[in-house]
């Protein structure tokens, strides 16, 4: 009789262990599809033993533990991939975003040289516009005394400030979007602090006296912790006899311990004339990788140097266009003093069809100031002679598009192979972390089984109980 009931005990045991396995198996294949999940195994142990008088009896078995298919450094490998690849596609958007601001780009199918218009871009490009005012000055040259190639003259030269001046803003604009894209990045890693030291504190509770038991916690926190690796590049280190609890790192800066954001830090942009750079609290942060950084580095390196580029051009331009028509006893364009603020090049406001000179001589029909601004064209400048930009005006705009272009060619490459870089590290783990649907469903098959089998010995064991107490207990 007893040793009926203490079968009946130990299956009920194994049903309670295979039902877990069903259970987890399901849960696996449920989540075949999700990357940031690792499939789980139900650890099945034995019981014990104990002595009986004619032998030593099975105590059944107990499912011991959830473990879960988690590596640590299949993790940081993943995590480094991610900070990786989110940096070049922050610096590939802006650099795209630039080079639109430009209103021409490096054609790549063909030749380094060939440089395109932008889609919609209204009359063409800052080059089109210097050939245009270029040869505006030629047929003013040509024809000193018509009223209507003075009037097309100032226009080409306006649409020439304009195109330089809005090329300008529109890049300005780039690194204003750039500010404020940092700022709502840096909004939803913060967020991501706190809610990686929430979890913390979750997996603490859950895991007190049961290690590694809080498997989906776990998988929500390294699902954050990849999260918050697209933005810097972070490290985690376990703290010990802590149940669980991890230490977040950027370099040497602990940005989260245990369940608390450390210190109360926050991270936070620092955007002065005099410095850019990113903060933890009171601690500068040393990020080297990651969309925050490259967004940064983009904003003050290939969109500053198309800015200062097209200062430059404005300024050559001012110089020498100014340099030859003052002999006419007025300038042509603005002196950099009297340009408005924001404005990089303006056409004198003096300047009129009725006043405007094609010689600083008494003949009216001259044109010797037309023809030497004319030429100016094809003059090569160099900063050696003090000049403001190397080259012609036409080769120094093109080189500054073929620049950011090539900038963002290379980019484009080094993404490509990043991305393939990161797909093999993620299927490296898949392999390892992943669900493969196979093996679920043989373990389906096992433990259904197991279960039948299981349910069919504690229906023998129920009919002999049956029978020894409803009907051998009637003699």
């Amino acid at each position: 009789m007893s040793g009926l009931i203490s079968n009946l005990a130990t299956s009920s045991k194994a049903l309670g262990v295979h039902s877990k396995g069903l259970e987890i198996a399901g849960k696996n294949l449920a989540n075949i599809n999700n990357r940031n999940y690792a499939k789980q195994r139900v650890e099945i142990g034995d019981r014990g033993s104990i002595n009986r008088d004619i032998a030593t009896e099975s105590m059944g078995v107990e499912a011991m533990e959830l473990r879960q298919n988690r590596d640590v450094l299949l993790d940081k490998s993943v995590m480094r991939e991610f900070t990786a690849s989110s940096g070049l596609e922050a610096a590939k958007k802006i650099l795209e975003s630039a080079e639109g601001a430009l209103g021409q780009f490096l054609d790549r199918t063909k030749d380094s040289t060939s440089i395109q218009n932008a889609n919609g871009a209204s009359g063409g490009g800052i080059s089109d516009s210097l050939s245009d005012f270029f040869n505006a000055w030629e047929s003013y040259s040509v024809k000193p005394n018509d009223v209507a190639v003075k009037q097309l003259l100032i226009e080409k030269a306006k649409i020439l400030a304009d195109k330089i001046n809005i090329t300008d803003e529109r890049l300005g604009d780039v690194q204003s979007n750039v500010d404020g894209q940092i700022d709502s990045d840096l909004i939803d890693a913060n967020g991501i602090l706190k809610t990686l030291a929430e979890i913390n504190g979750y997996i603490a509770k859950a895991e007190n006296g049961r290690p590694n038991s809080a498997v989906d916690l776990r998988d929500q926190r390294q699902a954050k912790l990849e999260e918050l690796s697209n933005y810097m590049d972070i490290s985690f280190e376990n703290i010990e006899d802590s149940n669980g609890q991890i230490r977040v790192k950027c370099g040497d800066v602990v940005l989260v311990e245990g369940k608390d954001v450390s210190g109360d830090g926050v991270l936070a942009y620092v955007n002065t004339l005099a410095d850019k750079k990113f903060t933890f609290g009171v601690a500068d942060l040393s990020i080297s990788k990651g969309a925050l950084v490259s967004q940064l580095n983009a904003r003050n390196g290939a969109v500053q140097d198309s800015r200062d580029q097209i200062s430059a051009l404005a300024k050559q331009l001012q110089d020498s266009i100014n340099g030859v028509y003052s002999t006419t006893g007025s300038n042509f364009f603005k002196s950099a003093a009297t340009t408005a603020v924001g404005k990089l090049i303006e056409i004198d406001s003096a300047l009129s069809v009725s006043n405007l000179k094609s010689t600083f001589t008494a003949n009216a029909g001259a044109n010797d100031v037309a023809l030497n601004i004319a030429d100016l064209a094809n003059k090569k400048f160099t900063t050696l002679s003090a000049d403001s930009i190397d080259g012609t005006f036409g080769g120094f705009f093109n080189a500054t598009v073929s620049k950011l272009g090539q900038n963002l060619n290379t980019t484009n490459i080094q993404l490509e192979d990043q991305k393939l870089s990161e797909e093999m590290t993620r299927s490296n783990r898949d392999s390892f972390s992943g669900v493969s649907q196979d093996e679920e469903l043989t373990d389906l098959m096992k433990f259904q089984r197991s279960f039948q089998a299981t349910s069919r010995f504690i229906n023998v064991v129920d009919n002999l109980l049956d029978q020894v107490v409803n009907r051998l207990g009637s003699f």
